[in-house]
């Protein structure tokens, strides 16, 4: 699609602030108007800005905080979209890297210590739960009680917020990265790094893949930066 506008503005309208393009709000594909609550201003801001910046031709891949509003708009007002999607969050917390530690070698365990444990024990301190991790080589799982308790914690995030820690859990493919990034406990660098510490060990031994290793950090910071900047106030 051509960019077709010209000016891109920020409205309040009954306690929302609404994207407008040449006036005209924004609306999603169901047909809510794009809009944040009044309290947003700057979520409201910088959604403005990805549009502002698009040029000639519109790239949808460079509007992440757009699409966040608008799948908490679209979907999560569904209850059984918003059931189903808990559901499949959830999962990822037994397949969650941070939870398979290694035993070898020495740089990696320190790594380890320093990027992982401190989110499993920042989830312990708040949430009063722990996570089972393992240095084998075969799958386990979470406790019901773990899995339960978590529930309950996503399961209250507004639409907004929710929608944010599912991109995160996406794009980090990290339930407990994506949790500490959503509550603040990290930045989104940070939550980078977290998810690809496996990769910045092998970088660090064997050098960085130019086009590859590069554009994947590039990709995840930017798509976990839009994640924070979705629970701005």
């Amino acid at each position: 699609m051509n960019r077709f506008w010209k000016a891109v503005t920020v409205r309040e309208n009954n306690g929302t602030l609404e994207i407008t393009l040449d006036g005209k709000c924004m609306k999603t594909p169901d047909g809510h108007p794009i809009a944040v609550p009044a309290n947003r201003r700057t979520l409201a801001l910088l959604m403005a800005g990805e549009w502002e910046g698009q040029e000639k031709l519109l790239k949808s891949y460079s509007l992440p905080l757009t699409s966040v509003i608008v799948r908490a708009l679209d979907s999560f007002s569904d209850t059984t979209i918003r059931e189903g999607v808990i559901d499949n969050l959830l999962k990822y917390l037994d397949t969650d890297a941070t939870i398979y530690f290694q035993d070898y070698p020495e740089s990696f365990i320190e790594m380890q210590s320093t990027h992982w444990r401190p989110l499993h024990r920042w989830i312990q301190d708040t949430y009063g739960v722990t996570i089972a991790t393992t240095d084998g080589i075969n799958p386990i799982k979470q406790s019901p009680t773990t899995v339960q308790n978590l529930r309950a914690v996503i399961a209250g995030f507004d639409n907004l917020t929710l929608a944010a820690f599912e991109k995160a859990v996406m794009s980090s493919k990290s339930f407990i990265v994506a949790l500490a990034l959503v509550n603040n406990r990290i930045d989104a660098p940070g939550a980078a790094t977290a998810a690809r510490l496996e990769v910045l060990h092998q970088i660090d031994r064997w050098g960085e893949v130019e086009d590859s290793h590069d554009v994947e950090r590039e990709e995840m910071t930017r798509q976990l930066g839009a994640v924070a900047c979705s629970l701005l106030p």
